[in-house]
């Protein structure tokens, strides 16, 4: 008879195998019951078939019909309002500012002094110029006598030739001293002109650059002078569109500071492209005497037609807003009412430009309030 050995490792491997394999049953077994209740095995299933869904009706509902006008199409063009005239007040010489009389914002008259520069130097030149005009009369004198002299010796033939030359050069040179001192004293008077800086023509202050005890230099702007009654629109137009624009053409505008919406005529247009936009600058005159102040550096908006177009209009209380979509209840041939997308464009008192989704004649139900 056969004695056989058990041995306790043998019989720990083999229940260990045998509880992986239940434990891959189980797992499998539940994701398959998962999986089941998932696709819906273990639920009641709707059978095939078409539902009736109550569709709203029109009953006790305002209905409008779209409208349709033929209109100008525009493109906006975009700009800022600008003087037609500004001075920049600059000196013509080196000088320390003694006084600025008008601030920013204030109006000048036409020969009105502005500005007052250090005269001291100028002044001291000024007085040098008159002793050196007198010491070069006094000097004029002298050859004068001197070449009169020789020269009546030199007909009495007590004097030579050479001599007169001499002293008739000295006297013409002495003449041309005096010229010259003279010259300069009228120069200097002019240079003492310029430290009264006065206004050349009438305007409103838009800008200080310098106070007292600056140093004024020529070439470098102090005050900034613009007429408020003559402004202009400065607008540009994307080179395809400039050539249809001529000279005094009106166009509607719009300065949203200060609500001003009206129509005006273009003053110039710069025959040059700017490289950098594609556009070309169109200038627009304003209005002399606005409701509501205008002031340079405003934005301003200018509609330039491109041709005419068709619009469908609507009421705005047809148009439901749903987040970010608008919607509209249109009217079919049988009463019933139907949701329907659209995309809306500008607005016109209480009128709705549709861009998509409508078409002229159908009808759309107001909102409900």
């Amino acid at each position: 008879m056969m004695n056989t050995e058990h041995r306790p490792g043998q019989t720990t491997r083999v229940f260990g195998i045998v509880k992986t394999v239940v434990s891959v049953t189980l797992a499998l077994a539940g994701l398959g019951l998962f999986l089941a209740w998932m696709g819906g095995m273990f639920h009641e299933k709707v059978q095939p078939g078409v539902a009736m869904v109550e569709r709203p009706t029109a009953a006790g509902r305002t209905l409008v019909t779209t409208e349709r006008t033929t209109g100008m199409e525009t493109v906006t063009a975009v700009g800022s309002v600008q003087p037609r005239r500004k001075t920049d007040v600059a000196p013509q010489l080196l000088a320390t500012v003694r006084e600025i009389k008008p601030r920013p914002g204030d109006r000048v008259k036409a020969g009105e002094i502005l500005i007052v520069l250090d005269d001291r130097e100028l002044l001291a030149q000024q007085r040098e110029a008159v002793a050196s005009l007198a010491a070069a009369e006094a000097d004029l004198a002298t050859r004068r006598a001197n070449f009169q002299r020789v020269n009546s010796l030199r007909n009495a033939g007590s004097a030579s030739a050479e001599e007169l030359n001499n002293v008739e050069g000295a006297f013409r040179v002495a003449e041309t001293q005096v010229k010259r001192a003279k010259e300069t004293i009228n120069r200097i008077e002019v240079q003492i002109t310029y430290t009264k800086i006065a206004a050349s023509t009438d305007g409103l202050v838009s800008d200080r650059f310098a106070e007292p005890g600056d140093l004024a230099a020529p070439g470098k702007p102090l005050l900034a002078i613009y007429d408020p009654n003559d402004l202009e629109l400065q607008v540009h137009v994307p080179e395809t569109l400039a050539a249809g624009i001529v000279l005094g053409q009106k166009l509607d505008i719009r300065i949203d500071a200060n609500n001003l919406a009206t129509s005006v005529p273009v003053r110039e247009i710069v025959p040059q492209a700017q490289q950098a936009s594609r556009s070309v600058l169109v200038k627009l005159a304003l209005p002399h005497a606005p409701s509501t102040p205008i002031l340079p550096g405003m934005y301003g908006r200018a509609a330039i037609p491109v041709g005419r177009v068709e619009r469908v209009w609507i009421p705005q209380s047809a148009v439901q807003h749903v987040g970010q979509l608008d919607l509209v209840s249109v009217a079919g041939t049988d009463g019933s009412l139907s949701r329907r997308f659209v995309r809306v464009g500008r607005v016109a008192g209480d009128k709705v430009e549709i861009l998509s989704g409508l078409s002229p004649g159908e009808q759309v139900a107001l909102s409900a309030k």
